[in-house]
């Protein structure tokens, strides 16, 4: 039941300048629908492009509102829906060393850390069967998540697994743990994940170096001198002698007791549990270094007031630095074919979790979302030790390397705007066909809190159907965003992003909502800033928050940029034209790092 409401009429009646008007109680309707469910946002938007309700919903800037009160409580209720669905992925904490993952009763993953991602190709939404097990150890693990998810049934069961290597045997650990609609099997392996964390606990205690803590990690994996060699691009006797020294510096005997050692640092119980234990052989657990880089932890820096800054690096510490926005859909991480391509061009790329987004925290209300992301990177900039370097936008981030241009004159060398658009002189926009897109920029010029509880719902929406959905929902206007996701490589790395959009959606709704309607202001004087950089935007033919057939006017307005039009190409303009992004990134990254040296 939606909460009481003052009764107008809620029939859709004939109205002059618009093809219909939906009276106030439909209206709400809606709203408190989207709260319960979020998914029917979707009829939502296309019910507000269809009677443009912009002018129902717009209030003016003090004024509460009629419709302001009610979508307070289907915040409050949105709120609810979702601490009522328990998060899968807090069963996953006490195992941070361990390749663990969760599974529903639909005997889908819920849930996975990065061991199990990496180690098993684990990923939310997929069976047991589609990831990287053979056919008879998805089917036994398969009846044993059954038996635990049975009411009567055990509340843990251990399945033995040979493997064909030097690691001997491996065990998964199955247990219940949640209930009601939360109930779930967890699924704790001994396949080891060598964390961060470990490496700077050899680092710090036992002074190793960081080709010792190398060598220890590919230990870990099973290789043995020979292999660690050729991984490392080393000869075998320099291996062997970092061996030995690894184990002097450790009070060790042998390699074995390394191995021993940091595993012993993981979470398992030394007795099965349960019936018979089965043996099959393992999956290939072997993972490289690219994939180590492409799903490695976010960095985390302490603000001077105190909040913390996550941020994602990719490729050297000594590569030439470029700074890249993530957008609204986070687009933080690159598959291994482009992370691949960083290190190819000598790259260092740098990327603020912006305040409210993943682990990076909100801020205060009245923060200035644009302001506070300049100086939230001139701050971490400082922190890695870099003065200038080149900005690149995704979507409709240009704001931000517009503002940082303006009130942190030199810190800029150049901007590449993938997608990116600035605003028109007047604060006017250049908008798009896209129903999202349109809906969200009245939303925030005429109601702000529907566009943070529309966020809001956005968010939970993601984290319901699952992040593929989502995706498939986000790029339905453009079949070349929609060709990406069938690229099974790329669909994971963008599936992990738009999980971590949703990761907390209060916050990121708030950060998203705030964020959209500065965009909607007059920044043409940050524009303006941009007069003396290097300037260069492309522009997606496919997409769908931008009308190409506007560009003259951006022409007209800032004749020292270079625009261009990108055919066959969409939101997902970065990842669609990597192989000629990336080389133009380096280009641009080096003439900075000249001018700096």
């Amino acid at each position: 039941m939606c909460p009481t409401r003052t009764n107008e009429p809620s029939e859709v009646t004939a109205s002059a300048g618009r093809s219909e008007e939906i009276g106030q109680d439909a209206i709400l309707d809606r709203i408190y629908q989207t709260a319960i469910e979020p998914s029917t946002l979707d009829a939502f938007i296309d019910l507000w492009c269809e009677t443009d309700l912009s002018d129902q919903l717009a209030v003016p800037a003090r004024d509460v509102g009629p419709y302001n009160k009610h979508i307070e409580r289907a915040r409050v209720i949105l709120e609810q829906g979702r601490a009522a669905r328990p998060d899968p992925s807090d069963h996953l904490r006490p195992f941070g060393n361990l390749a663990a993952f969760v599974v529903d009763r639909s005997l889908r993953i819920a849930a996975a850390n990065r061991g199990a991602r990496l180690a098993f190709g684990a990923r939310e939404r997929r069976t047991l069967g589609e990831i990287g097990f053979t056919d008879e150890l998805s089917q036994a693990l398969g009846r044993l998540v059954r038996q635990v998810l049975r009411d009567a049934g055990p509340e843990e069961r251990l399945l033995k697994v040979e493997v064909a290597d030097q690691c001997g045997t491996m065990l998964f650990r199955v247990l219940r743990v949640g209930e009601g609609a939360g109930l779930a099997a967890l699924v704790v392996s001994t396949a080891f994940h060598f964390r961060e964390t470990i490496a700077a606990l050899l680092g710090s205690v036992f002074q190793l170096t960081n080709a010792e803590q190398d060598v220890v990690r590919l230990l870990i994996g099973g290789e043995d001198p020979k292999g660690i060699a050729v991984a490392r691009g080393t000869g075998e006797g320099t291996t062997r002698s970092q061996i030995k020294s690894i184990t002097a510096k450790m009070n060790l005997r042998s390699q074995t007791d390394i191995v021993r050692f940091v595993m012993a640092l993981g979470d398992f119980p030394e007795e099965p549990v349960g019936e018979e234990p089965i043996h099959l052989r393992a999956p290939d657990l072997s993972q490289t270094w690219l994939d180590a880089e492409v799903w490695k932890p976010f960095e985390l820096l302490t603000m001077p007031d105190g909040r913390t800054l996550a941020y994602h690096e990719m490729g050297l510490p000594t590569g030439d630095p470029i700074l890249l926005s993530h957008m609204g859909s986070c687009m933080v991480r690159w598959p291994r074919s482009m992370v691949s391509l960083v290190f190819e061009h000598n790259l260092r790329v740098i990327i603020p979790i912006r305040a409210g987004y993943g682990p990076s925290d909100g801020l205060p209300s009245r923060a200035d979302p644009l302001h506070n992301a300049s100086d939230d990177t001139v701050h971490l900039l400082g922190h890695l030790g870099i003065e200038r370097l080149p900005f690149v936008t995704q979507g409709t981030d240009f704001a931000f390397a517009a503002d940082l241009a303006e009130r942190h004159a030199g810190t800029v060398t150049s901007i590449i705007g993938a997608g990116g658009r600035p605003c028109l002189p007047g604060g006017a926009q250049i908008g798009g066909s896209g129903r999202w897109q349109r809906f969200f920029v009245a939303a925030a010029r005429g109601a702000p809190h529907l566009a943070e509880f529309a966020s809001m719902a956005v968010m939970e929406m993601a984290r319901r159907i699952g992040p593929e959905a989502m995706l498939r929902r986000l790029c339905k206007d453009s079949p070349a965003d929609l060709a990406l996701l069938e690229d099974l490589e790329m669909r994971q790395v963008l599936m992990a992003n738009i999980a971590l959009m949703a990761e907390d959606a209060a916050g990121t709704a708030r950060a998203f909502a705030r964020e959209y309607i500065a965009f909607q202001g007059d920044w043409s004087a940050s524009v303006a800033a941009t007069r003396d950089l290097p300037v260069h935007l492309l522009i997606a033919e496919e997409d769908p928050t931008l009308n190409v057939a506007e560009i003259p006017r951006l022409r007209d307005a800032y004749p020292w940029m270079d625009i261009e039009v990108v055919p066959n190409a969409g939101l997902a303009l970065t990842f669609q034209i990597c192989r000629r992004l990336v080389p133009m990134f380096a280009e641009t990254a080096r003439a900075a790092a000249k001018r700096q040296n």
